[in-house]
């Protein structure tokens, strides 16, 4: 996801047109304020040929998607270890072969990958993605189609900071991020870090390497966050970024959003510390149940992928959170042509949201990708 998660909506709204919603029971899903629709995916997991309609073609548990700078989506399709795009109306796959790999350097399309989980475009409009499994962040050139890796040497280690990109071990990187100074944040999951990578070197801004709950109103580096480690951990702890340089992160087992401002003090946003299903009202009263993604709107609006609540939430700057996307707490696949917060997902892996307030959604579990149109 493009790190603060504002985007161009008017060349999407074009391939929406052209790819329809999914289909209720009167066959449309017409858009409208408030309300959700599918627009890629059929509701099975698989892998379809590239060039078909989105909502002929299938995803494998589709982890997150983003819009880029030439307006085309960019879609995570998890499972099937491939990114895959939307351009003139139809899905194209971008990087990967299919088959489980180590992310060579080379040409994109015969580049196997293992789980890639989030891409995010630099202030040059530079594709930088996070090859999860593969300890790797790599960059894809539009006009080459190659793959490079930028950073990880692709051991699953920690090898200290003050190293270069290409020497600094990296262990499960799930996301990037961006400083207002071209900085690249990496969300170094089962380090329990974010690192920021400056002019090609690779230190620690946030975490312990230990994990924990601690540190709020203090340094991020003196902070501990919670991210699974496990060889069957889930993607967790992506990372977004304010107009303002304030980091903001899904502190997924600690079951809270943390945000970091642009002084390096830590605070927590929303949740509680405990899991639960929560409610509406004052985001720190909440509860949330392992929180995995976070965007934030022009507005300063967080919205969070509240995974195993099967709902999005929504943060306002005056700190109150309720539904934003499905029904907190009541997993399914219904409601498109509905209002987004009469509707059910199941656990959503991912959240973007565009400048004018269009919310998309890695419906993860239902295998499909779906929108909310602004109120």
């Amino acid at each position: 996801m493009n790190s603060t998660k504002i985007t161009t909506l008017l060349p999407l709204l074009a391939t929406l047109a052209f790819a329809g919603c999914e289909r209720d029971e009167d066959e449309t899903c017409k858009p409208g304020p408030g309300i959700i629709c599918t627009y890629a995916g059929t509701g099975t997991a698989g892998l379809t040929p590239d060039e078909l309609v989105p909502l002929d073609t299938e995803f494998y548990l589709p982890q997150d998607m983003t819009i880029g700078p030439d307006g085309n989506l960019y879609i995570l399709d998890w499972n099937n270890h491939r990114v895959r795009s939307i351009s003139d109306g139809l899905v194209h796959t971008l990087i990967g072969t299919g088959s489980l790999g180590d992310a060579p350097d080379g040409l994109a399309l015969a580049s196997s990958l293992n789980h890639p989980t989030h891409i995010s475009f630099s202030p040059t409009g530079q594709l930088i993605l996070a090859a999860w499994h593969n300890s790797k962040v790599v960059s894809y050139d539009f006009s080459t189609k190659m793959v490079t890796t930028v950073c990880g040497t692709g051991a699953r280690s920690f090898n200290g900071d003050d190293l270069p990109g290409l020497e600094t071990a990296l262990d499960l990187p799930v996301a990037t991020a961006w400083s207002p100074a071209g900085d690249m944040y990496i969300s170094d999951q089962a380090n329990q870090r974010i690192r920021m990578m400056t002019n090609g070197m690779v230190t620690t801004v946030a975490g312990t390497g230990v994990a924990g709950y601690s540190g709020d109103g203090g340094p991020a580096i003196d902070a501990q966050i919670n991210l699974p480690v496990s060889q069957s951990a889930a993607p967790a702890g992506r990372i977004a970024t304010d107009l303002d340089g304030a980091l903001y992160l899904a502190d997924t087992l600690n079951h809270v959003i943390r945000k970091i401002d642009a002084e390096g003090i830590i605070t927590t946003l929303a949740g509680t510390g405990t899991p639960g299903s929560g409610g509406d009202g004052v985001a720190i009263e909440q509860a949330l149940n392992n929180p995995t993604d976070v965007a934030v709107d022009t507005d300063g609006n967080v919205y969070i992928a509240d995974t195993y609540n099967s709902c999005i939430r929504k943060v306002t700057p005056d700190g109150q959170m309720a539904a934003a996307v499905g029904i907190c707490g009541d997993p399914g696949f219904e409601g498109d042509g509905r209002l987004a917060t009469d509707a059910k997902i199941d656990r959503p892996y991912g959240v973007e949201v565009d400048s004018d307030g269009t919310i998309y959604v890695a419906d993860t579990h239902n295998h499909v990708l779906r929108v909310v149109y602004p109120e």
